[in-house]
């Protein structure tokens, strides 16, 4: 915010609450008749506080849901202040939860902005002898944008296709988070229950107006949702200047507040390409994305252009420059969604008769490679951590579990940029919208299935460690079908150990390419194999049989020349079925 709008914003807003203070203690108001009249001067700061204050006073916990924008950040100040005026009379406090979940792909200043304000509220808290628990979550591994998409799982959430990312990384974070808190406060004996509360206002959006009320949310008191949880939405008949003008007050040290919210004054405006925060704030009103944040994930493409990050980068390009890497990522992303020399055609569905449909699927296996050069160039470039150690070894075990890459490719690539071989995302022009292309039909039966003979040991087996079995604690265990596979499963869900990947990465990696990363490879499965058994990768409880489908089918299209990368004119020559009106889509 410029000097001058700061210095007089904050004069206004003095003078402003002084007058309001002023008229809450006559609290009448006389008019010409004679005739004093009461007036509710409640304000909305007051009416917020009252409110959570008559929660806690009824033993309720607050569960506080923060994102790093201005309205869950005004919430936590609310709550914390409340709180501590409680305590300064002698009341009881409810013990504090705050849930922040992080999607790993957050635009990094709003990444590092939370985490600042939350050791703000932390330090608040702690001055004042409030308890204050603050839980943040991430999504699954194999649910994070590097799995999914540069794993092969699944493409990005395109503009014309589901937003399943605000579900993996949002909704499924935060509802760990919160099943988390309830099973923690519910065994206090001193509280009555939970009540989650959001910083949810009306005044946003018509759509969002629509949702508030199909939920039955109210600002006084409480509501329940369809699952019969208590929450409240303390300001949720909040306008946006209310927000503005609590945040002014708090930045000119007139209100009492864990933050003085000049960080968050600072992305908002920048954000908005205003020195003014207020009208900065107003310009990216609309600007938000499809899952309603208004600073979406640096690699959001459910938008084609992410205006927020490219207007932050403009107004300080000293400050936020280092995100042009990532911006050019997500642009490159975006602009060949259409691009179907990009896709594998190779699909993953096998129908009852025996068919494998031949046509654009995920991102094929080179299109994979270069995004994970692309991604690991960025990383180094902007400073912003995206794949880690764990993410690494789970890319690179799914590669070779379905057959996409030769053994260990993922590891060459990271050794690769992390000597110097910087690998840089390529500006291309957006692609024109084309209908999906679909070839043909290739049959490719049911082979894999038969568990006598060759293909016995052909799914999840492991030769070598079963011989030496009693020695290492190998367990065998037959399945539902009869297929008898290696016990390698965890009982707590963790599929990568962090520790152990760092550890098979930093000491064993290099020796593994050098060993096993080439395309004559004779089991591309071998590097997920590899994994099991140094221990660095686990199958979840309850998955060795999808495993073994798995590892089975692989091995067998391996056998028959349907792993890796295949060329579209191979694969039309072996389909037994042709869509021919479908080929002219690739003649582009």
């Amino acid at each position: 915010m410029a000097v001058g709008c700061s210095l007089a914003w904050s004069i206004h807003m003095q003078n402003e609450l002084f007058s309001e203070a002023s008229s809450e203690v006559q609290g009448v108001q006389s008019r010409s008749l004679g005739i004093e009249i009461p007036q509710n001067k409640e304000s909305p700061v007051a009416r917020a506080m009252r409110r959570i204050r008559t929660i806690m006073l009824k033993k309720l916990a607050p569960v506080l849901a923060y994102s790093g924008g201005k309205d869950s950040s005004i919430l936590v100040a609310l709550v914390l202040t409340t709180a501590r005026e409680m305590k300064e009379r002698g009341e009881i406090v409810m013990p504090l939860t705050i849930v922040h979940s992080n999607t790993g792909v957050e635009n990094p200043e709003i990444t590092e902005l939370a985490r600042s304000e939350m050791v703000k509220m932390k330090a608040y808290a702690e001055k004042h002898g409030l308890k204050l628990t603050i839980n943040v979550g991430k999504p699954t591994l194999s649910a994070s944008w590097a799995v999914k998409v540069i794993g092969g799982r699944g493409i990005p959430s395109f503009p014309d296709g589901q937003a399943s990312c605000s579900v993996d990384w949002k909704v499924a974070v935060n509802t760990r988070l919160l099943t988390a808190a309830y099973k923690q406060l519910r065994k206090t004996e001193d509280i009555a229950d939970v009540v989650v509360m959001t910083g949810v206002r009306e005044d946003e959006s018509i759509i969002r107006d629509m949702r508030i009320k199909k939920r039955g949310e109210v600002a006084e008191g409480l509501w329940e949702n369809e699952d019969g949880q208590l929450r409240a939405s303390p300001i949720l008949d909040w306008t946006v200047d209310d927000v503005w003008l609590h945040i002014g007050y708090c930045n000119a040290g007139v209100e009492d507040s864990f933050s003085d919210f000049s960080d968050v004054m600072r992305v908002y405006a920048g954000a908005g390409g205003s020195s003014c925060v207020v009208v900065a704030d107003m310009r990216t009103a609309n600007n938000k994305t499809a899952c309603g944040a208004r600073f979406g994930c640096w690699a959001c493409v459910k938008t084609q252009n992410d205006r927020s990050m490219d207007t932050l980068i403009a107004s300080d390009e000293q400050r936020y420059g280092h995100m042009k890497p990532l911006a050019a990522l997500r642009n490159y992303i975006s602009n060949t969604q259409y691009d179907w020399s990009k896709r594998q055609f190779v699909t993953r569905t096998i129908d009852a008769e025996g068919f494998i449909t031949i046509g654009a699927d995920t991102y094929s296996p080179n299109m994979l490679a270069d995004l994970l050069a692309y991604t690991l160039t960025a990383q180094v470039e902007s400073g912003v951590s995206i794949i880690d150690y764990a993410t690494l070894v789970g890319i690179d075990a799914r590669w070779s579990m379905y057959g996409l890459l030769p053994p260990f490719a993922c590891l060459k690539i990271y050794f690769d940029v992390m000597d110097g071989n910087l690998k840089r995302a390529p500006v291309v022009e957006r692609h024109p919208k084309t209908p999906t292309p679909s070839i043909g039909k290739i049959y490719v039966g049911r082979q894999w299935e038969h568990i006598e003979g060759p293909n016995s040991l052909s799914g999840l087996r492991d030769t070598s460690r079963e011989f030496h079995g009693e020695a290492c604690g190998l367990d065998l265990r037959v399945l539902s079908n009869g297929n008898m596979v290696i016990d390698d499963e965890r009982d707590d869900g963790i599929e990568v150990d962090p520790e152990g990947a760092m550890d098979f990465v930093e000491f064993f990696g290099r020796e593994m390419v050098q060993q096993h990363c080439r395309m004559d490879h004779p089991d591309w499965a071998a590097g997920y194999m590899t994994y099991l058994g140094y221990g660095t990768l686990a199958i979840a409880k309850g998955r060795s049989a999808q495993a073994d489908g798995i590892l089975r089918r692989t091995r067998w299209r391996q056998a028959n020349n349907l792993h890796g990368q295949r060329s579209v004119e191979e694969l039309r020559a072996r389909c037994v079925s042709l869509n021919e009106e479908q080929l002219e889509l690739l003649a582009a």
